[in-house]
């Protein structure tokens, strides 16, 4: 037996999911601040299983970008980024 986390597939499909949903919502060259983090913390709930994409997510959440709005550049790369780490 290995020290490995192991993924959790329902995670996985659950995180893939809510990242398609969130890109589904993007419209324009911004975004609310508030949607932007509630998106993120979203995330983070369904990344529960998944401490490092868990970690992830708190370093985008204390970075979000701007007081009311956020660009919507920085939304997709970050959404694709956790992506990423949780398939990773």
């Amino acid at each position: 037996m290995t020290l490995e986390t192991v993924r959790n597939p329902v995670a996985l499909i659950e995180i893939t999911e809510l990242v398609d949903k969130l890109l589904d919502a993007v419209d324009g060259e911004l975004s609310s601040r508030s949607r932007v983090v509630d998106g993120l913390l979203d995330l983070r709930l369904a990344a529960a299983d998944l401490p490092d994409v868990v970690a992830q997510v708190d370093d985008c959440l204390a970075a979000v970008p701007g007081n009311t709005t956020v660009a919507n550049r920085w939304w997709m790369e970050t959404l694709a980024d956790l992506r990423t780490a949780a398939s990773n």
